[in-house]
């Protein structure tokens, strides 16, 4: 793929993959999780957008020297951009701002970390990756060779050193804690990795663009979904899983370069890839009441096309509010910056 389409491929990418997100937390939240429509986007839709972060860690990273000072510089960015929005929108505005919390700040914070941020899980463990790909990169600077079978051998190395990590905070009660934030970066370890490499190297976008690769697997993951039961205390649900979102991310990108796309909603699906953090933060927070909509809208069934398109519609309505919110919000480089880690900018530039 040439540049500017790779970068009309990735926000077409994340735009659809947010959508689902939002559709999926409207499912659970007022038809439950006993319906198909649920299940299909659960089998792929985080291992989807983990891949994409790995690709665009990828394609995005720029340093010029790989030293201590840039490195520091580059996950002090990730703190901005992840870590300060996780805090706040978790910490900050539930304890401070609504006081809808009925115990102490130390243990609110402490129930936080350990159940990884709820909803917003998402930020703490793509921090934890972006480390970990900061490793990547610079075992691959040491490397003899630039190959896949050198590649292969860092991220095993990587992983064995998460695994390790985390039997090492289970044992001891008191780092257990952090528990399930590292059960979280050893699931989705793989699918920011698989990003990684296919931003690196440019022949596996063969599973993305050939034709014949594509027939076959659609068949293959509809079979399989067929078959799925989302039970993650099973060991072959779970195995089940990582061949069915990698199947539907080879899928998912061959439809999304191959349709052809009215501009207009190119635009929209677009808008809301680049805004997909922002989307996900938002209506995460203390506007997740927007998901709750049973009582007054019939969506308690998701089994019908009238639903599916209800869900639809107003996935994207949410999505556009949530634009709309952190457009007001970034009014204010403060605000932009606790709620969205944008660049704080204190004083105003002068022409």
């Amino acid at each position: 793929m040439e540049v500017a389409n790779r970068i009309s491929f990735i926000d077409q990418l994340k735009g659809i993959t947010i959508l689902l997100v939002v559709i999926g937390h409207l499912i659970e939240h007022n038809a439950g999780r006993d319906n198909f429509l649920w299940t299909f986007i659960y089998s792929f839709h985080m291992p989807l957008f983990m891949f994409i972060s790995g690709y665009l860690a990828y394609v995005t990273f720029r340093m010029e020297r790989f030293n201590f000072f840039n490195v520091v510089l580059y996950l002090g960015k990730k703190c901005r951009t992840l870590l300060l929005p996780f805090l706040t929108w978790g910490i900050l505005i539930p304890f401070f701002l609504l006081r809808n919390i009925d115990k102490s700040f130390g243990m609110y914070v402490y129930d936080y970390i350990y159940h990884w941020g709820g909803g917003l899980w998402f930020f703490a463990t793509l921090f934890i990756l972006s480390v970990l790909f900061v490793l990547y990169k610079g075992g691959e600077r040491i490397l003899p060779k630039q190959n896949m079978f050198w590649d292969t051998l860092i991220l095993c190395i990587l992983g064995a050193f998460v695994v390790l990590i985390y039997k090492c905070f289970t044992f001891p009660h008191v780092l257990e804690i952090f528990s399930e934030g590292l059960r979280s970066t050893i699931s989705y370890f793989i699918f920011y990795f698989a990003g990684v490499l296919v931003g690196k190297y440019k022949w596996l976008d063969v599973f993305f663009t050939n034709k014949k690769i594509f027939s076959a697997l659609l068949p293959l993951f509809i079979v399989l979904l067929s078959q799925f039961t989302y039970d993650m205390s099973s060991i072959f649900n779970q195995a089940m899983k990582v061949v069915l979102a990698c199947l539907a991310i080879s899928c998912m990108g061959y439809i999304v370069t191959h349709i052809t796309w009215n501009k207009r909603i190119d635009d929209v699906v677009q808008c809301f890839g680049r805004e997909s953090l922002s989307i996900y933060v938002t209506h995460n927070g203390p506007f997740a009441f927007m998901l709750f909509l049973k009582d007054v809208l019939p969506l308690s069934d998701a089994n019908n096309l009238y639903s599916i398109f209800l869900f639809l519609l107003i996935s994207l309505f949410i999505s556009w509010i949530a634009v709309g919110i952190k457009k007001v919000l970034s009014l204010s480089s403060v605000l932009s910056f606790l709620l969205y880690g944008k660049k704080l900018y204190l004083k105003e530039n002068k022409k």
